[in-house]
C-alpha cells in the first residue's frame, strides 16, 4: 500500500514539473507566433533569411539579447524580437500600456528606452516571461539613399544614467539586411515586392493606386487599395528630384517564388532581372 502511495505521488510531481517545462517554454513567443500567428507556413516562406540572435549587450545587471530578426533592404522592412533579463534573476522594470501592450522604456527608474533614427514607423510591444522582458519590434524604413545610410543605426539602446561627451550612451545590433525581393519597373518608377511587403518609389504622388500580385491561374495572392488605406506614403527631395514612396507591410508573408504577374492600375508590370 505504502509503495503504492509512493508511485502515485511521485507521478504527481513528475507531472507537475513536465507541466512547468512546457508553461515556461512557451510563455514567450517566436517572430512568427507574435506577428504572424495565423498562418502555420509562415516561418518556411522565409526560413532562408530569418537570423537567429546571438548577440548581447550587458549593462550593469542587465542583458540585452536579439533573439531573431527578420529584416528586408530593399523594401526596408523588419521585424526583431529582443529579451532583457537581469543577472541576479530579478525581474526587469518595464513601463507598458497596459491597453496595447506598447513598451516605454524599461530597467530601473526608467533608464532605458528604444530609440528610431529613421523616417517611417516603428511598433514596439512587451511581455514577459517570468522575469525576464520580451520585447517585439517591426519597422519600416522610409529612405531614398540606401547606399550611404547605416541601417544598424537606426535603431538603438539609450542609457539614460551614462553620458558620453554630453550625449547619453547609445547601443546598437548588427542587423542582417536580405536582400531578397523581386523588381518591377512601373513607367520610370520601380515597385519592390519582398516576403514582408512592398514598396513603389515614385516621382510623383499618386490619388488612385492598386496594386494586385497574382500567382497561378490568376490567383490573387494581394489586392491592395490606397482608397482603403493599406499603404503609408512619404516623401522628399533627393538630388533634386522629389520622391513619393508608397508601401505596405504585408499582414502575412508572401512566398516569392509563387507571383507570376504583378499590376498596378491595371497595367502589367515588366520585372527588373
Amino acid at each position: 500500500m505504502k509503495k503504492k502511495i509512493v508511485i502515485a505521488l511521485v507521478t504527481i510531481i513528475l507531472l507537475i514539473l513536465a507541466s512547468n517545462i512546457v508553461i515556461h517554454t512557451h510563455l514567450n513567443k517566436s517572430l512568427f507566433q507574435f506577428f504572424f500567428s495565423n498562418n502555420a507556413n509562415q516561418e518556411s516562406i522565409v526560413k532562408k533569411i530569418l537570423t537567429q540572435g546571438n548577440q548581447k549587450i550587458e549593462i550593469d545587471n542587465y542583458i540585452i539579447s536579439l533573439e531573431e530578426s527578420l529584416c528586408e533592404k530593399n523594401t526596408q522592412l523588419g521585424y526583431l524580437v529582443f529579451s532583457i533579463c537581469d543577472k541576479n534573476g530579478n525581474k526587469v522594470e518595464s513601463n507598458i500600456n497596459d491597453y496595447n501592450k506598447t513598451i516605454k522604456s524599461f530597467g530601473k527608474d526608467g533608464r532605458f528606452i528604444f530609440e528610431y533614427e529613421a523616417s517611417g514607423t516603428f511598433n514596439k510591444y512587451a511581455e514577459y516571461a517570468n522575469n525576464k522582458l520580451f520585447v517585439y519590434a517591426s519597422f519600416d524604413i522610409s529612405t531614398n539613399d540606401l547606399e550611404n545610410i547605416d541601417l544598424n543605426n537606426c535603431i538603438k539602446i539609450i542609457d539614460t544614467k551614462e553620458k558620453v561627451n554630453n550625449e547619453y550612451r547609445q547601443y546598437t545590433f548588427d542587423l542582417k539586411f536580405s536582400d531578397n525581393c523581386r523588381k518591377y519597373k512601373y513607367n520610370d518608377n520601380i515597385l519592390y515586392v519582398s516576403p514582408l511587403g512592398l514598396r513603389l518609389l515614385t516621382n510623383n504622388e499618386m490619388t488612385d493606386l492598386n496594386v494586385v500580385i497574382k500567382g497561378e491561374n490568376d490567383n490573387i495572392i494581394k489586392s491592395l487599395s490606397n482608397n482603403d488605406n493599406m499603404f503609408s506614403k512619404s516623401g522628399c527631395k533627393f538630388n533634386g528630384t522629389t520622391k513619393v514612396q508608397y508601401t505596405n507591410q504585408f499582414d502575412d508573408l508572401i512566398d516569392l517564388g509563387m507571383i507570376r504577374n504583378v499590376y498596378i492600375n491595371e497595367e502589367e508590370l515588366v520585372e527588373i532581372k
